[in-house]
């Protein structure tokens, strides 16, 4: 199977390297100039592999990660030429594998792809069964008893991120970075309100939840025995 690469990066320079060395390696490469062209690749072409730039014009590459994240188990790699420590953590948080930090040697990116790939071959968490429910992390998809479930967009991202933090305490203020980031205009109760409803969804007894449960006075725990 040929590995899609998917590249969103303003700079001309930067995608033409990358491009050559990454289809010297026969890899299918699609790229995207701004964040609006990466959206659409990400929707369009939902690569295996994402290398995004941090600095877009248009859009910011965490929002366009927490996209990709909410439909895919990829490998997600940031491109920046920043070396700020609290970026390169919340990259880290919202689901990126790896970080390419301009000057690059394209040689090691080719090198550290392949890492991450035979990783991803190795993982058995793609598909993940707990109890009634099927967990698609592939096609971004929630099963119960067999059923697909009718999940919104930011429910899918709170599950999989709840699911891929399992049996930890994740603050409530922890899920609302992670999920609507730092700047957007909703507030903290947003939290409380989808968990309610993926509660509805996923759980036998949404008022004796076994998988979504509250740690009072932190936030919630998604517990898998």
């Amino acid at each position: 199977m040929t590995i899609k690469i998917g590249i969103i990066e303003d700079d001309i320079k930067t995608i033409e390297i990358l491009k050559l060395y990454l289809e010297r390696e026969q890899f299918n490469v699609n790229v995207a100039l701004n964040g609006q062209n990466g959206l659409e690749l990400i929707h369009n072409i939902l690569p295996d592999v994402l290398i995004l730039d941090l600095n877009l014009p248009d859009y910011s590459g965490f929002d366009l990660a927490k996209k990709y994240r909410s439909q895919s188990n990829g490998i997600l790699f940031f491109i920046t030429g920043e070396k700020s420590k609290d970026k390169l953590i919340y990259g880290f948080e919202v689901g990126g594998d790896d970080y390419i930090t301009k000057p690059f040697d394209p040689a090691e990116v080719i090198v550290r792809i392949k890492a991450n790939l035979k990783r991803l071959e190795n993982s058995s968490f793609d598909i993940l069964k707990i109890g009634n429910l099927i967990i698609n992390f592939n096609d971004a998809t929630v099963t119960k008893n067999g059923q697909l479930l009718d999940l919104s967009v930011k429910e899918k991202m709170l599950l999989f991120y709840m699911v891929k933090h399992k049996n930890q305490v994740l603050l409530t203020e922890s899920l609302y970075d992670a999920i609507w980031g730092y700047d957007a205009v909703s507030d903290l109760k947003t939290v409380t309100v989808h968990i309610s409803t993926l509660r509805k969804k996923i759980e036998e007894d949404k008022n004796n939840p076994k998988y979504i449960q509250t740690v009072r006075g932190f936030g919630y725990k998604f517990v898998i025995e």
